[in-house]
């Protein structure tokens, strides 16, 4: 039980260590140290001023904290100690004091063994005092938790120097809180030192002034205060977490925290201080247990003060650096004092306001990126107010000297004993200057090229011995690798830098619930910045990012010497596999390495991996004494070694490390073949690597580039440098979605999830990380290392290609994923045709893959054995109102899929959301087309007042699934004219959406956006979107606090955004975790009743929703799937714009692609909320609210794979109520108080009613305002955009504001138009925040002093995302300013940093200075900067834009212009000064302009001009791999290169011609096929393939029932790699030449291309592969190398068994094939016409068989001529596949007569006569043929009949003739109804004139010529109806009996099953159809299996093949005694963990 002043402790998904905290800071300082009390009551004035930036608990009264430092009031606590004890104190200075929070239980003690401690040091307790507090106006919730609170007073003894005094006090404090605190013991020390004292608690910033007495008292005087206001994340009691800290007040997050303490706790190792010797050992750990970050940063600042011989100001500095590596405007003294400070420790790096004092010195240091608001003002009284805010402190305008702000980096310091201001470069050149490190750092640092020199001069040889490589590469699969992830993410890092793109989110298994043995990285999922912390744009401010790092033994932190720089600095962590080398032979400087081998014995099997694992940390930390790098290799890895996971080893070898106190002394670099993704990297780094080189993905890329598949041109070094390129921009952006800058911080941050690990993993590799669900353990990783080496070393008789199991594109046999084929066709279908049947089959697929990838799936309902009636439960009309459509942005789809998902929620009541895009008003001023979510991302897209005001719900977007933590990008060649009106910005100009980092830094800040919307429209919900990650629950419970009242949780695995394949896969968690931890956390807070909760993330079905319910969401969202029910296929090419069915695209020609209607959205959501109600009657629940938080409804699932099965699911089960018993869960109960009736702004509405109303044209207002009013005339605007719309006021009508005083935050935040807005004063951040309009002038006070110019005016972030307006503002803006401004005219007199970042329109005139990164990201618009000292050109980002001079008359008039205005309405002197000058200064004006804006206008030019002809879409460039092969013709190559892979499909037609012309054709018995023809065109054909992320084609539900790999084989024709093609397609099809002439082709009709127009050729190219490695000796006899000695049977030889037997073959048994006919091939000898398969092709793989070593036995009718039990018993094993051969006759009256046969004997007699037997059997000639049935069949015998030359042929059908298209019931992908000409019809009809078929006949009878013999067939029409229940029934048409002539009649009509002499000599079971009966292809004997007809029933040869490969697999596998090595569905051989057992080579 926790003690009532702790907090919660880790129960749940709740752990307390993920608390956050922002805050509001300040301090007050006599510059001159003079005392008075006014300091206090000013300080009191500062805090109250910010409490709005603090938070209050769910009692509303509680605090989240607040305090004031101050000095001690000595003459104050001197009058108190003598008056109450008769004590006199030391002068000030000799004695410490501090205030201490005990328990009364326990405080006599513990202040005895304080005072013993003091004694122990040489000190005296002169007196111990209570604390007077008064808790009369503190909450309750604190008041619950208040400590005991005692002051304690100090001295020193004499014989302490004064100068040791503050370390004596230290230790003391520092001793005393490692040895009081225990359990059930309250021991805190607020401070304790001899200048400074705090005062803190849980409350509030009004509360702290009345709970404490001692500060009303007018004796307690100070000459500093410093204050802080806290936003917490948490509503639990911490007095002791409340700032300010000992030396530091904290307005920020550390983000680097985890590898901060570690490094800090492994410096303890190295450590030493002369003055302390053996004594310094007690004072650690440096980072006391338990802490915040800012309580963790106080221990090593102290630290480093005390013990470390720094100053105060140093010691910061070290620890908050400039952004230094960048910075070309920096000195070379200060660079190198920067670059040795980061060879002693690394950054404490994230967003952070730092403000700390020691009594002396009081100051702020800002962090690099700027992300906090810090304004000071000094005045004539000597004193400095430094604040979150102006207006926080009460002076005279006339008083102030200096207004300004701190900028990023940069620190403010006072000196109160040197009495002055100290500037920051002034102080930092000083301490620059103070020790020689330009020097230490030339002598001492290492460099790589020092290295390689050294390397070269040793005699080593230049470059690095690369090992060959290739696809066939063993190591490949030992490794993980997939052809996958080469060709998707290798490949393009080495031809483009980058990483490659990747859409529609990640849907395959967490790598927990995987079989196919996934890489550790995989189960570590990346944390990303949200809400508390803002990531960074690694791209656009690049200025801030660092990737440089020293490696190697780090010095003794405590003394500052050249030793400290005696490190290897490296710029980048991928290194070459020739750098490797380098430091392994090294002994340069006395330097040497040491290789650790991380692999062990294959022979020891599973069981070798944990020995090892421990030996190599024992071998490392011997090898630290003497080296100083160690290598962990995996090099030996081979076929006797496996390798264990670097990360494990790297971990495990990194905490051991750390533990031994030996990391610091060593540089851990790892070698390693496993890593090739930028995850693997960074998971690496996050663990402790210093370097990696990925040596095999380094000689892959070698070696395909030998082998053509890479630019012949590119050098190894080439490979490395791109390759190493893409890694950095890669880590770069994992960081920065951190919010880190530096590599160096971000090493050992751990900043991982881990999912799926167990306990024993986590402790022993990688300690401290989260790893909620228990799971896979350090056995199990072992077996999968051995399944891995097993599946690359063991025999693998058909392993052709590399194992690809589907990680990123559904594959056949593969991983599975929740978009495949079967359940997309089905959800489809179900609501297109409203059927219920195709809606249980999608369940029933969806629920297989959610079983198999998702955590719900290891849940079960707990159902009651009766089920309520359904009548009873809430009806779907109401539960549909509780879904919402995702945040899909116009833009990221199509205006088409985007209003018709708002039709649809809007007729059913749920709501649709516009996504960041914005919606254009035309829209949401129409009902039925709006959505009713307006999403408010960081892009701010056409966010403006009316767009606010028309809206339902606003959603703060705050991270997005698929990539949360980074921003977007919409190319130009997607702004549409339509998209660009929408988003307020020019069409073809390419928009960026930036991290959300402009207005959200911290908690507060949100809360403050919260405001604004809030106030820009009151009738809106407030929704906060969060993606869920640890700690996920603790922010939503700070977004709570700051008042929102709806939060989405969001799961990793959604989102139609593009991203690098690394967030897709690898960042964010599932929502099943974020929803219960959500749940739990609000709950645990009493805040789950201020808020709605909403899922989202792949929820599909009714289980899915009513799991995220039981879990505690009350809303659901819905993406993906209602984009599949409107078509999408998952192609996931949503990035390339090439969406072939209209949706994810913005191309005109596919958006009339775009089918889907509101109707199929609606019957989705109806169907998916019966299947809900369905679930809630079988668990006894009537309404949806009674599921929401029902935990006890669920239960863990018993079954599952053995790594599902270790996940221990119990703290997402954990019941919330049981946390925090009896308070009210219901979502949106209680309303959240906004306090909108304080608001200035009802008086401002009053006043201008008249103005709005149309009843007066004008108002003037006059008023007062202070920093508490925010979001000035918001409100107000929401009234104006309500009635006017997107217009504001009419032409004429104005509201006039005039203002004084310092505005608010967010001042006139969207203000429309006809509003201006002027201020005489000063403003905050977000001044102008989306402005839609109106017009701001803000200029200083009139009898200011100081000059406009040098002096910051607003803060921070000002016309942010503003869309149209006006802005004057007379003075300095702080930084980003008008960042994505999109349409404001503004002027300034200077910027800070990233000014006009992102803009994409409007003007900006900057009078004065800019800082750094000025136009990063800005697309559009135009900037004129007054360059005043020539050096804006170093400060402007200009890779998007061109510096121009001010020369065309068009701009000078308009700077001229607004020079004018900007004088006239502010008085400003340096608009007068440049108007007066204005000639001779516009040589120094600079012109910003865009090179994209400049290209548009250039193009709109061109439009204009007559007979110009312009291009109106831009197609995206992108290239492929490889574009032509070295043989062929440069023209050849030209024309290959020209062709266009990724739109093909668009431009290129179907070829069709595939036949000879039937004129010739029908003359000769030779193949039908036009080969040469089909061969010319093969690559435009490969061309129109789209590789499909999900492809249907290779589907066994619709498409090929083999999983051919048929994307993969058309692109590598299209690349001319045939070798390889054919190596793709012999791994799932044994015969093309077969299925490549003679199948019907059901992965065509599956295409998804056939959806809208003719699908992709792929059986012409399957053909012509096959044919053309004939052709090239490709194809010979492949003998196994082994033979098993086991004898297998195969009992016929048609497709099935001769795949059967081919397989069985190759796995080393000795195969017999038994057939009955004469000749080897069943049904493909004689079934299938020669000039259709020519007998040649057959008897060629036949003799190849044979050759290979398969016995045939012709002439062999098994069960007649030898018995079927003797064969089973003679045989190992026996395989049936005899097909289908009893043929379904027609007993029709005359069915006895001459002339009638079956098809097959009609084929079979004729083939066996054209191979020269003589049989006796039908023939057509000169004879009237009827044929009755359809298909290949009967195709085949009017063909064959036609050459035979028939009098006449015509064939019946009893089914109706097909239209030409689908019909309804026949939808997409299923086998399409349609009317064909297949090749016979088409003969016929060239002969005969017409088509030979009959359609809807019905035969009656069989006519007799008189001589036993037909002479004709009576038939009747028939027609076809559906009945009421829907079936179809057949009626004949009255009078339409007619005759038919008929000499020859041929039954067509397919095979009723196999003969049963075989099954009742084995006693075989039937099934229902007479097929042999079997599971897994295994018959009743265990011996016995069975594939093919005989199996499944009458199929396609495709089929056959499929059948008997997976029948030889399962036959292999009992031979083997369950073990096979062949491959599974998709040719991809099976996964087989085996925990712990040897592994067999």
């Amino acid at each position: 039980m926790a003690e009532p002043w702790e907090g919660p402790p880790k129960q749940g998904l709740y752990d307390p260590s993920f608390e956050k905290e922002a805050c509001g800071v300040g301090f007050i300082v006599a510059i001159d140290g003079k005392r008075s009390y006014k300091i206090v009551q000013d300080a009191q004035r500062l805090a109250v001023s910010m409490n709005h930036r603090g938070a209050c608990a769910c009692d509303n009264d509680t605090g989240d904290g607040a305090g004031v430092l101050t000095a001690i009031p000595h003459d104050f606590y001197a009058a108190q100690l003598r008056e109450e004890q008769s004590v006199q104190l030391p002068l000030f200075g000799q004695y410490a004091t501090g205030i201490f929070y005990l328990d009364k239980l326990h405080h006599q003690e513990s202040e005895a063994k304080f005072t013993n401690l003091a004694k122990e040091l040489g000190m005296t307790v002169i007196a111990w005092r209570t604390v007077p507090t008064n808790n009369s106006n503190i909450g309750q919730v604190a008041k619950n938790a208040e400590p005991f609170m005692r002051q304690v007073f100090v001295a020193a003894s004499n014989n302490i120097k004064d100068e040791h005094l503050d370390t004596s006090f230290f230790v003391l404090r520092k001793r005393a809180s490692h040895i009081i605190p225990a359990p059930g013991r309250r021991f805190y020390i607020c401070s304790l030192s001899r200048r400074i004292i705090v005062y803190k608690g849980q409350l509030t910033s009004d509360q702290l002034w009345t709970y404490f007495p001692d500060l009303a008292d007018p004796l307690y005087d100070t000459y500093l205060a410093l204050v802080h206001t806290r936003f917490s994340t948490n509503t639990f009691p911490s007095w002791e977490r409340a700032h300010p800290l000992r030396m530091l007040a904290h307005n920020g997050e550390i983000n680097t925290l985890r590898g901060n303490v570690n490094y800090m706790k492994a410096r303890e190792g190295v450590m030493k201080n002369d003055d302390f010797g053996e004594k310094l050992q007690q004072l650690y750990p440096v980072v006391e247990p338990n802490l915040s970050d800012s309580g963790s940063a106080d221990c090593v600042l102290e630290f480093l003060v005390h013990a470390g011989k720094r100053s105060l100001p140093e010691a910061v500095m070290t620890m908050v650096p400039e952004a230094w590596h960048n910075d070309i405007t920096m000195s070379d003294e200060k660079r190198d004092y920067y670059h040795w400070a980061a060879c002693i420790m690394e950054p404490w790096d994230g967003p952070a306001l730092i403000s700390f004092t020691d009594g002396r010195y009081i100051g702020a240091i800002l962090d690099r990126n700027g992300l906090r608001p810090s304004r000071f003002y000094i005045t004539k009284e000597n004193v400095l107010v430094m604040a979150s805010e102006v207006g926080v402190y009460d002076v005279e305008p006339s008083q102030v000297i200096l207004k300004s702000r701190l900028k990023p980096g940069r620190m403010l310091l006072v000196d109160t004993e040197e009495k002055a201001v100290i500037q920051d470069i002034e102080l930092k050149r000083k301490i620059a200057q103070s020790r020689p490190h330009s020097v230490w750092l030339k002598e001492k640092m290492i460099l790589m090229d020092e290295l390689r020199e050294a390397h070269l001069k040793a005699g080593h040889p230049k470059t690095a011995k690369y090992q060959p490589s290739g696809f066939s590469d063993q190591r490949l699969p030992l490794f993980g690798y997939s052809t996958e992830a080469i060709h998707m993410l290798l490949l393009p890092m080495v031809n483009d830098k980058k990483e490659a793109l990747g859409s529609m989110g990640n849907d395959e298994p967490l790598a927990c619930l995987s079989s196919f043995a996934p890489l550790l990285y995989s189960y570590f999922k990346q944390l990303f910045a949200q809400v508390t912390n803002p990531p960074i744009d690694p791209f656009r401010e690049k200025v801030v990012m660092s990737l440089q790092c020293p490696i190697g033994p780090e010095a003794n932190i405590l003394q500052p010497s050249a030793k400290q720089v005696h490190r290897l600095w490296l710029k980048q962590p991928v290194i070459s596999i020739l750098d490797l080398e380098v430091l392994k032979l090294t002994s340069h400087r006395d330097w040497s390495s040491y290789v650790l081998d991380t692999t062990f014995s294959a022979s020891e099997g599973a069981a070798g991996l944990i020995p090892k694992l421990q030996a190599i940390c024992e071998e490392a930390e011997k090898a630290s004494k003497q080296h100083q790098i160690l290598i962990l290799s995996d090099r030996k890895a081979g076929p006797d070694r496996v390798p264990i996971s670097s990360l494990l080893t790297l971990g495990a070898v990194h905490h051991h490390l750390i533990e031994t106190r030996s990391r610091m002394k060593v540089a851990l670099i790892v070698e390693c073949g496993e890593v090739r993704e930028v995850h693997h990297v960074c998971v690496l780094l996050g663990y402790g690597a210093d370097a990696i080189c990925p040596y095999l993905a380094l000689e892959l890329a070698s070696s395909l580039r030998d082998q053509g598949v890479l630019d012949c041109n590119l050098t190894d070094e080439v490979i490395f440098q791109n390759y190493a390129q893409a890694m950095q921009t890669g880590i770069s952006k994992v960081m920065a979605k951190m919010g880190i800058s530096t590599l160096q911080s971000y090493k050992g941050a751990q900043i991982f999830e881990a999912v799926g690990l167990s306990e024993d993993v986590v402790d022993r590799c990688f300690r401290g990380t989260p790893s909620r669900l228990g799971g896979v353990t350090l056995e199990l990783l072992a077996a999968e290392a051995v399944q891995r080496h097993q599946n690359a070393y063991r025999l693998a008789p058909d392993s052709l290609i590399l194992r690809d199991a589907g990680n990123y594109h559904w594959r056949a046999g593969g991983e599975k994923h929740i978009n495949d084929p079967g359940s997309i066709a089905a959800l489809q279908e179900s609501a297109i045709n409203k059927s219920k049947s195709a809606y249980d089959k999608f369940k029933e697929a969806t629920m297989e893959s959610v079983r198999n990838c998702m955590l719900r799936g290891r849940l079960e309902l707990r159902t009651l054995d009766q089920a309520l009636p359904l009548s009873e439960v809430e009806s779907a009309a109401e539960i549909v109102k509780r879904f919402a459509t995702g945040a899909m942005s116009f833009g990221s789809i199509s205006l088409e899929a985007h209003q018709t998902l708002a039709l649809a929620m809007n007729k059913f009541g749920g709501k649709s959301n516009t996504g960041e895009g914005g919606e254009d008003p035309e829209r949401y001023l129409d009902s039925q087309k709006r959505s009713a979510i307006k999403q408010v991302a960081s892009g701010r897209f056409g966010v403006t007042s009316s767009y606010l005001a028309h809206s339902d719900d606003l959603q703060i977007k705050m991270a997005q699934g698929a990539k949360p933590g980074e921003g977007g990008e919409l190319p130009g060649y997607k702004v549409s004219p339509e998209i660009a009106r929408t988003r307020h910005s020019i069409p073809g100009v390419g928009l960026i959406s930036p991290p959300p980092h402009h207005d959200i830094y911290s908690i507060e800040d949100l809360a403050e956006l919260i405001y604004d919307l809030k106030c820009a429209n009151p009738n809106a919900r407030i929704s906060v979107k969060l993606v869920s990650e640890v700690g996920v629950g603790v922010v939503a419970a700070g977004v709570a606090k700051g008042k929102a009242e709806h939060i989405v949780v969001s799961g990793h695995d959604g989102g139609t955004g593009a991203s690098s394949w690394t967030g897709i896969k690898n960042a964010g968690l599932p929502w099943e975790l974020g929803i219960a931890e959500t749940h739990q956390v609000l709950v645990l807070n009493n805040l789950r009743s201020r808020i709605v909760l909403q899922a989202d993330g792949q929820i599909r079905t009714g289980f899915d929703v009513v799991v995220a319910a039981l879990l505690g969401a009350d809303e659901i969202g819905f993406s993906t799937a209602p984009l599949i029910v409107m078509g999408c296929t998952m192609m996931r090419k949503c990035h390339l714009n090439t969406c072939p069915v209209g949706i994810a695209t913005q191309d005109p020609i596919l958006r009339k692609k775009f089918t889907g209607q509101p109707e199929h959205v609606i019957n989705y959501f109806f169907m998916l909320a019966e299947e809900v109600r369905e679930h809630m009657a079988s668990l006894g629940v009537r309404s949806y609210q009674e599921l929401i938080g029902r935990t006890d409804l669920l239960k863990t699932s018993e079954n599952g794979n053995i790594k599902a099965r270790t996940l221990n699911l119990n703290l997402i089960l954990q019941n919330a109520l049981h946390l925090r018993p009896g308070i009210n869960i219901k979502g949106g109960s209680e309303i959240q108080d906004f306090q909108l009736e304080q608001r200035l702004d009802n008086q401002l509405i009053e006043l201008s009613k008249p103005v709005i109303e149309g009843n007066q044209k004008s108002v003037k207002i006059e008023m007062n305002i202070t920093n508490e009013c925010r979001a000035f005339a918001s409100t107000l605007s929401y009234y104006i955009s309500m009635k006017y719309d997107e217009d504001g006021l009419p032409d004429g009508h104005h509201i006039d504001i005039q203002l004084k005083g310092s505005a608010g935050q967010s001042f006139c935040a969207f203000m429309a138009k006809g509003i201006t807005c002027t201020l005489e004063g000063d403003a905050n951040d977000y001044v102008g925040k989306g402005l839609s309009g109106g017009t701001i002038i803000i200029y200083p006070p009139k009898n200011s002093s100081f000059e406009s110019h040098l002096n910051v005016i607003v803060g921070n972030v000002c016309l942010y995302g503003a869309t149209s307006g006006r802005a004057y503002m007379r003075g300095i803006a702080s930084e980003r300013f008008a960042v994505r401004n999109s349409g404001v005219v503004a002027v300034v007199e200077g910027v800070g940093d990233h000014g006009c970042e992102y803009m994409t329109g409007g003007i900006i005139l900057i009078l004065g200075l800019t800082g750094r990164n000025f136009a990063a990201g800005m697309s559009g618009g135009i900037a004129y900067v007054w360059d005043i000292d020539g050096s804006f050109s170093s400060k402007c980002n200009r890779e998007m834009v061109e510096l121009c001079k001010l020369e065309d008359k068009e701009d000078l008039d308009l700077v001229r212009t607004l020079l004018q205005e900007f004088k006239d309405l502010t008085g400003s002197m340096i608009a007068e000064q440049l108007i007066k000058e204005f000639k001779m200064r516009t040589k120094e004006f600079v012109k910003v302009f865009p090179y994209e804006y400049q290209r548009v206008l250039k193009q709109k030019v061109a439009e204009a001009a007559p007979n110009k002809v312009v291009q109106n879409s831009i197609e995206p460039n992108i290239k492929d791999i490889e574009d032509s092969v070295a043989d062929i013709t440069i023209e050849q190559k030209k024309a290959e290169r020209a062709l266009d892979k990724t739109r093909g499909f668009m431009k290129y037609q179907r070829e069709t011609a595939v036949y000879r012309p039937a004129e010739k054709r029908l003359k000769d018995w030779d193949e039908i096929y036009n080969f040469s023809h089909v061969r010319k065109g093969l690559r435009v054909q490969a061309a129109r393939c789209m590789e499909c992320g999900v492809p249907f084609c290779q589907s066994n539900v619709h498409g090929c029932p083999l999983g051919n790999i048929i994307p993969k084989w058309n692109l590598l024709v299209f690349q001319n790699q045939w070798r390889q093609a054919l190596n793709q397609l012999l791994q799932t099809n044994n015969f093309p030449e077969f299925t490549g002439r003679v199948c019907p082709a059901p992965c065509e009709a599956a295409c998804v291309l056939g959806i809208s127009e003719p699908s992709v050729t792929i059986k012409n190219i399957e053909c012509a592969i096959i044919d053309h490695a004939y052709e090239q000796g490709w194809i010979v006899p492949q003998i196994p190398s082994v033979r098993s000695g086991k004898r297998a049977a195969v009992v016929g030889s048609g497709p099935a068994g001769l795949a059967c037997a081919q397989q069985l073959n190759k796995a080393g048994h000795l195969v017999t094939v038994f057939e009955r006919n004469d000749r080897i091939g069943g049904l493909l000898q004689y079934g299938i016409p020669t000039m259709k398969l020519s007998k040649s092709v057959v008897q060629r793989r036949v003799d190849l068989m044979a050759a290979e070593g398969i016995t045939f036995k012709t002439n062999v009718n098994v069960g007649k001529d030898i018995s079927a039990k003797e064969l089973s018993e003679e045989y190992d094993t026996v395989v049936l596949c005899t097909g289908a051969t009893w043929p379904r006759d027609l007993p029709l009256p005359g069915r006895q007569l001459g002339g009638i046969h079956f098809a097959m004997e009609f084929l079979e007699s004729w083939q066996k006569r054209q191979l020269g037997t003589t049989m006796p059997g039908p023939i057509a000639k000169d004879k009237h043929v009827i044929i009755i049935g359809g298909g290949d069949t009967g195709c085949d015998c009017i063909a064959t009949s036609l050459r035979q030359g028939a009098a006449s042929i015509t064939t019946f059908e009893i089914l109706p003739e097909p239209g030409p298209k689908r019909s309804g019931d026949n939808p997409w992908p299923q086998w399409p109804r349609i009317f064909r000409v297949d090749y016979g019809h088409d003969e016929v009809k060239v002969r005969f004139g017409a088509d030979p078929r009959v359609f809807s006949i019905m035969t009656q009878e069989f006519l007799d010529d008189g001589h036993g013999h037909v002479s004709g067939v009576r038939t009747v029409a028939v027609d076809w109806a559906k009945d009421e229940s829907g079936r179809w029934q057949m009626n004949q048409r009255p009078g339409s009996e007619k005759v038919f002539k008929a000499d020859l009649v041929l039954l067509a009509m397919g095979f009723l099953g196999p003969e049963r002499a075989i099954a009742d000599q084995l006693g075989l079971t039937l099934d229902a159809r007479s097929n042999f009966s079997t599971k897994d292809y295994r018959t009743n004997l265990p011996n016995v299996f069975a594939a093919g007809d005989c199996r499944r029933g009458q199929s396609l040869v495709v089929w056959a093949i499929a059948e008997g490969r997976q029948a030889a697999r399962q036959a292999d596998e009992y031979l083997n005694r369950g073990d096979t090595a062949l491959p599974g569905p998709g040719g991809i051989i099976q996964p087989n963990i085996t925990p712990a057992i040897a592994c067999p080579v």
